[in-house]
């Protein structure tokens, strides 16, 4: 019993520390009075937990602010540079990296082509390479690179970081955390790639952590991830979110996955594109066959969505169809989990800005009658390097929580 009061002791005192950081990374530069009042702590903790910050190096103070009657309050602010973050977006066309600093601002970024993720341990070494060319760019020491977060898409064995599946790949039991630890010369940690943009769009969001968030990954593939104020949601075992890989047409094309019509396999950009090479391998005149020059080996899904929107009418088939599908998947996500924010992420959401109103349309005529009263369906707005920067951040948050952060 005495040793379980004194880890509710520890817990507190960290959460207690996160919500003051958590304070100075939103409303800095701040003073400690403000910072007891949105924290709901008192004042002589704050600047208990403030005063071991500024000794720490992780805080400064930036002189007085202004007074509102009183003495003029010292302001806080966290220092940027004192240490960085890496994150990774493996996605299927591209790898993006990016580096932040202490408060979360991107101050370095990549991409190359994946190009062939096979052999696995070939394409590990190449990762590895790209963790230590974002970290040459920083010009900073290693030991303040607190480590390397990975975005990966498929599912992630939480403990190990190991890949269980990824269709994407074609990966199975892939060590992937593993591998790239003795690569490395930082700590690295490997999440689902949608759950990596959850929180980076939930973070971007701000204020108040009572919302539940549904983030809607729709690029390559098709993901989701729920987000309770600012934890994951990742379900008995941690497979939650694949909402890409429920069936939207019974009768529809074999997925990667070996399932036949699920939502990513007729409604996703691999899907939409591999719809547009068949316009013009039926040889019918096009403007996507004109945009392509014929070849349909340069069809993509930005291809075909810029075809649609220069009146194409097999093209807008195309999207409109896609929109539909992933319309009835969203409102039954609404019908079961009735959050109250749906956010709508990805490269296709880039494509077109008619696509959300599309989506929209089919949610409200789908969902059922009252169901998702409270719901605002937005688009993402972390832009191309949301998941790499939502990788720092699954980085940043173990750290925190296993007490590994130098604060």
């Amino acid at each position: 019993m005495q040793q379980l009061r004194k880890m509710d002791r520890i817990q507190i005192a960290q959460i207690n520390k996160y919500n003051v950081i958590r304070c100075l990374m939103r409303e800095g530069p701040i003073n400690r009075a403000a910072i007891a009042k949105r924290a709901g702590l008192s004042i002589p903790t704050v600047m208990f937990i403030t005063e071991g910050l500024l000794k720490s190096g992780f805080i400064r103070s930036i002189g007085k602010g202004v007074s509102s009657g009183g003495k003029p309050p010292e302001m806080l602010e966290i220092v940027p540079e004192r240490f960085f973050y890496i994150g990774l977006d493996i996605g299927r066309t591209m790898i993006r990296a990016a580096a932040v600093d202490a408060v979360s601002r991107q101050v370095a970024c990549l991409r190359e082509p994946t190009d062939n993720p096979v052999p696995e341990r070939k394409f590990v070494d190449r990762i590895a390479a790209i963790i230590l060319k974002i970290a040459a760019q920083l010009k900073t020491e290693n030991d303040r690179i607190l480590g390397a977060g990975i975005a990966m898409p498929g599912l992630i064995e939480k403990e190990t970081g190991a890949v269980l599946f990824s269709p994407d790949f074609g990966w199975n039991n892939i060590p992937l955390q593993e591998w790239l630890a003795a690569k490395i010369p930082f700590p690295v940690i490997v999440e689902n790639a949608n759950r990596a943009l959850a929180l980076n769009e939930v973070f971007l969001m701000g204020g108040e952590t009572s919302h539940t968030t549904f983030a809607v990954n729709l690029g390559y593939g098709i993901g989701a991830a729920l987000v309770i104020g600012e934890d994951l949601y990742t379900g008995a075992s941690g497979t939650s979110g694949e909402i890409g890989h429920i069936t939207a047409a019974s009768q529809g094309p074999i997925c990667h996955c070996g399932n036949r019509g699920c939502l990513e396999a007729v409604a996703s950009g691999a899907a939409i594109a591999a719809q547009g090479k068949a316009i013009l391998e039926s040889r019918r005149p096009s403007v996507l066959g004109d945009l392509a020059g014929g070849d349909p080996g340069k069809v993509d899904a930005a291809l075909v969505f810029r075809a649609s929107d220069m009146g194409d009418r097999e093209a807008a088939r195309i999207v409109n169809k896609a929109a539909e599908y992933i319309g009835i998947g969203l409102s039954m996500a609404i019908n079961v989990l009735d959050p109250d924010r749906l956010v709508l992420c990805g490269g296709l959401m880039r494509n077109s800005p008619s696509f959300l109103e599309k989506i929209t349309a089919s949610i409200e005529a789908h969902r059922m009658r009252q169901a998702g009263r409270a719901v605002i369906i937005s688009a993402g707005t972390g832009g191309e390097y949301s998941t790499a920067n939502g990788a720092c951040r699954v980085l940043s948050n173990s750290l925190w929580w296993n007490r590994k952060l130098p604060v």
